[in-house]
């Protein structure tokens, strides 16, 4: 199975795995889930444990980082909480 949603996806990840990324947070083996911020594309991506790949894309690169940021402190919160 294609992890890839599809082109958007594809290009994305291309993006990430040639570490072009503004930020990234969490981990697929520690976490369960990681998140990657590439706010040229305005776009938030995520892989969890079990490779699924997923984006959503925001209207502003601000929206972006603001959704990112989210990311950031509910995983904080849950390494508080472990």
């Amino acid at each position: 199975m294609n992890k890839y949603i599809d082109e958007t996806g594809e290009m994305l990840n291309d993006i990430a795995m040639n570490g072009f990324l503004d930020d990234q947070c969490g981990s697929v083996t520690e976490d369960g889930i990681w998140f990657g911020l590439i706010l040229e594309h305005k776009a938030i991506i995520s892989e969890d444990s079990q490779g699924f790949f997923s984006y959503e894309i925001f209207g502003t690169e601000q929206e972006t980082r603001d959704r990112f940021n989210q990311f950031v402190e509910c995983l904080e919160e849950l390494e508080v909480i472990a």
